[in-house]
Protein backbone atom coordinates (compact mmCIF):
# COMPACT_ATOMS: atom_id res chain seq x y z
CA UNK A 1 0.00 0.00 0.00
CA UNK A 2 2.86 2.70 0.73
CA UNK A 3 4.52 2.01 -2.86
CA UNK A 4 0.83 2.81 -4.25
CA UNK A 5 1.23 5.90 -2.33
CA UNK A 6 4.16 7.01 -3.27
CA UNK A 7 3.76 6.30 -7.36
CA UNK A 8 0.50 8.15 -7.04
CA UNK A 9 2.38 11.55 -5.32
CA UNK A 10 4.29 12.49 -8.46
CA UNK A 11 2.24 11.47 -10.82
CA UNK A 12 -0.52 14.21 -9.38
CA UNK A 13 2.93 16.48 -9.30
CA UNK A 14 2.88 15.73 -12.70
CA UNK A 15 -0.39 16.23 -13.81
CA UNK A 16 -0.61 19.16 -11.74
CA UNK A 17 2.21 20.61 -13.25
CA UNK A 18 1.03 19.55 -17.32
CA UNK A 19 -2.49 21.29 -16.44
CA UNK A 20 -0.44 24.71 -15.38
CA UNK A 21 2.38 24.57 -18.87
CA UNK A 22 -0.69 23.83 -20.85
CA UNK A 23 -2.92 26.69 -19.28
CA UNK A 24 0.25 28.89 -20.52
CA UNK A 25 0.52 27.82 -23.93
CA UNK A 26 -2.93 28.62 -24.14
CA UNK A 27 -3.51 31.69 -22.05
CA UNK A 28 -2.50 33.98 -24.78
CA UNK A 29 -4.77 32.64 -27.50
CA UNK A 30 -7.78 32.91 -25.10
CA UNK A 31 -7.28 36.48 -24.41
CA UNK A 32 -7.10 36.93 -28.38
CA UNK A 33 -10.18 35.05 -29.00
CA UNK A 34 -11.97 36.76 -25.90
CA UNK A 35 -13.35 33.50 -24.06
CA UNK A 36 -15.41 34.72 -21.87
CA UNK A 37 -16.40 33.38 -17.80
CA UNK A 38 -12.86 30.91 -17.55
CA UNK A 39 -12.80 31.16 -13.92
CA UNK A 40 -13.25 27.41 -12.45
CA UNK A 41 -12.87 25.96 -15.58
CA UNK A 42 -10.44 23.09 -16.40
CA UNK A 43 -7.55 23.50 -19.04
CA UNK A 44 -9.76 21.11 -20.90
CA UNK A 45 -12.97 22.73 -20.43
CA UNK A 46 -10.65 26.20 -21.36
CA UNK A 47 -9.31 24.50 -24.56
CA UNK A 48 -12.94 23.17 -25.52
CA UNK A 49 -14.00 26.92 -25.02
CA UNK A 50 -11.14 28.26 -27.26
CA UNK A 51 -11.93 25.89 -30.31
CA UNK A 52 -15.35 26.44 -30.63
CA UNK A 53 -14.75 30.11 -29.92
CA UNK A 54 -11.90 30.73 -32.38
CA UNK A 55 -11.10 27.81 -34.48
CA UNK A 56 -12.53 26.06 -37.29
CA UNK A 57 -11.20 22.10 -38.43
CA UNK A 58 -10.26 21.29 -41.91
CA UNK A 59 -10.87 17.87 -42.70
CA UNK A 60 -9.54 16.28 -45.83
CA UNK A 61 -11.76 13.22 -46.41
CA UNK A 62 -9.28 11.45 -48.87
CA UNK A 63 -6.09 11.53 -46.98
CA UNK A 64 -7.75 11.71 -43.50
CA UNK A 65 -5.75 14.61 -42.11
CA UNK A 66 -7.39 17.04 -39.87
CA UNK A 67 -6.16 19.72 -38.18
CA UNK A 68 -7.73 23.20 -36.59
CA UNK A 69 -7.22 26.62 -38.10
CA UNK A 70 -8.06 30.12 -36.96
CA UNK A 71 -11.48 31.00 -37.76
CA UNK A 72 -10.78 34.12 -39.10
CA UNK A 73 -9.64 32.46 -42.76
CA UNK A 74 -12.53 31.98 -45.04
CA UNK A 75 -12.02 29.28 -47.64
CA UNK A 76 -13.86 30.23 -51.00
CA UNK A 77 -15.78 27.08 -51.97
CA UNK A 78 -15.92 28.57 -55.95
CA UNK A 79 -11.86 28.82 -55.48
CA UNK A 80 -9.18 26.28 -56.83
CA UNK A 81 -7.98 24.00 -54.34
CA UNK A 82 -7.99 24.88 -50.55
CA UNK A 83 -7.19 28.54 -49.96
CA UNK A 84 -8.36 30.86 -47.22
CA UNK A 85 -8.20 34.56 -46.66
CA UNK A 86 -9.21 36.63 -43.64
CA UNK A 87 -11.58 39.37 -44.09
CA UNK A 88 -9.59 42.21 -44.53
CA UNK A 89 -7.54 40.10 -47.05
CA UNK A 90 -4.09 40.53 -45.06
CA UNK A 91 -3.50 37.19 -44.36
CA UNK A 92 -4.01 33.49 -46.17
CA UNK A 93 -4.10 30.53 -45.68
CA UNK A 94 -3.24 27.18 -47.87
CA UNK A 95 -3.37 23.51 -47.67
CA UNK A 96 -2.24 21.10 -50.09
CA UNK A 97 -2.69 18.13 -49.70
CA UNK A 98 -0.65 14.72 -51.26
CA UNK A 99 -0.60 10.82 -52.08
CA UNK A 100 2.00 9.58 -51.43
CA UNK A 101 5.09 8.94 -48.67
CA UNK A 102 8.01 11.32 -48.76
CA UNK A 103 11.10 10.36 -46.58
CA UNK A 104 12.11 13.83 -44.12
CA UNK A 105 15.50 14.13 -45.03
CA UNK A 106 14.31 14.32 -48.87
CA UNK A 107 11.95 17.12 -47.86
CA UNK A 108 14.42 19.06 -45.83
CA UNK A 109 17.01 18.99 -48.78
CA UNK A 110 13.92 20.22 -51.29
CA UNK A 111 13.32 22.85 -48.81
CA UNK A 112 16.82 24.03 -48.03
CA UNK A 113 17.67 24.13 -51.77
CA UNK A 114 14.51 26.52 -52.65
CA UNK A 115 15.39 28.33 -49.18
CA UNK A 116 18.89 28.11 -48.95
CA UNK A 117 19.09 29.31 -44.88
CA UNK A 118 15.92 27.58 -43.80
CA UNK A 119 15.93 25.67 -40.91
CA UNK A 120 13.28 23.51 -40.51
CA UNK A 121 12.32 23.20 -36.88
CA UNK A 122 10.61 19.78 -36.29
CA UNK A 123 7.84 20.05 -33.73
CA UNK A 124 8.16 17.21 -30.69
CA UNK A 125 4.27 16.44 -30.19
CA UNK A 126 3.90 14.93 -34.27
CA UNK A 127 7.01 16.03 -36.06
CA UNK A 128 5.36 18.04 -38.15
CA UNK A 129 8.17 20.61 -39.51
CA UNK A 130 8.01 24.40 -39.53
CA UNK A 131 9.64 26.92 -41.89
CA UNK A 132 9.57 30.59 -41.14
CA UNK A 133 10.73 33.14 -43.65
CA UNK A 134 9.74 36.68 -44.88
CA UNK A 135 8.27 38.01 -48.32
CA UNK A 136 8.01 41.32 -49.48
CA UNK A 137 11.27 43.37 -48.15
CA UNK A 138 10.44 41.47 -44.28
CA UNK A 139 6.52 43.22 -44.76
CA UNK A 140 5.03 39.61 -45.01
CA UNK A 141 5.65 36.66 -42.87
CA UNK A 142 5.02 33.25 -44.17
CA UNK A 143 5.12 29.81 -42.29
CA UNK A 144 5.16 26.52 -43.91
CA UNK A 145 4.41 23.32 -42.39
CA UNK A 146 5.04 20.15 -43.66
CA UNK A 147 3.15 17.02 -42.26
CA UNK A 148 4.63 13.64 -43.09
CA UNK A 149 2.67 10.58 -43.08
CA UNK A 150 3.74 7.14 -43.98
CA UNK A 151 0.89 7.32 -46.84
CA UNK A 152 0.62 11.44 -47.20
CA UNK A 153 2.11 14.86 -46.63
CA UNK A 154 0.79 17.97 -46.09
CA UNK A 155 1.91 21.24 -46.64
CA UNK A 156 0.31 24.64 -45.28
CA UNK A 157 1.03 28.02 -46.11
CA UNK A 158 0.46 31.01 -43.73
CA UNK A 159 1.21 34.20 -44.83
CA UNK A 160 0.26 37.71 -42.83
CA UNK A 161 2.04 41.03 -41.98
CA UNK A 162 4.93 40.76 -39.93
CA UNK A 163 3.86 43.15 -37.37
CA UNK A 164 0.92 40.80 -37.01
CA UNK A 165 3.57 37.73 -36.15
CA UNK A 166 2.86 37.96 -31.91
CA UNK A 167 -0.84 37.51 -32.85
CA UNK A 168 -0.41 34.74 -35.35
CA UNK A 169 2.68 32.42 -33.58
CA UNK A 170 0.23 30.99 -31.10
CA UNK A 171 -2.13 29.93 -33.61
CA UNK A 172 0.36 28.43 -35.36
CA UNK A 173 1.30 26.38 -32.93
CA UNK A 174 -2.07 25.24 -31.98
CA UNK A 175 -2.90 24.42 -35.78
CA UNK A 176 0.27 22.05 -35.35
CA UNK A 177 -0.26 20.42 -32.48
CA UNK A 178 -3.73 19.62 -33.88
CA UNK A 179 -2.46 18.21 -37.12
CA UNK A 180 -3.35 14.08 -37.02
CA UNK A 181 -4.26 11.77 -39.58
CA UNK A 182 -6.21 8.55 -39.93
CA UNK A 183 -4.17 7.86 -43.16
CA UNK A 184 -3.59 4.25 -41.42
CA UNK A 185 -7.25 2.95 -41.62
CA UNK A 186 -7.85 4.23 -45.37
CA UNK A 187 -5.97 1.25 -46.22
Amino acid sequence: MCLLVVTLIPYAAVYAETQEQGLEEIEQLVEIAKVDNQEGMSLEEITNAFSETAMSEYADSVSGFRMQYPSVFQFDDEAEGNQAVTADGKATLEIINHEGSLAEETLVESIQLLIPNAKPVKNEHNGCLQVDTTEDEGKIYRTELYFLTEKSFHHVIIRFPAEEKDIYSPYIEYMINTMETNDTDLG
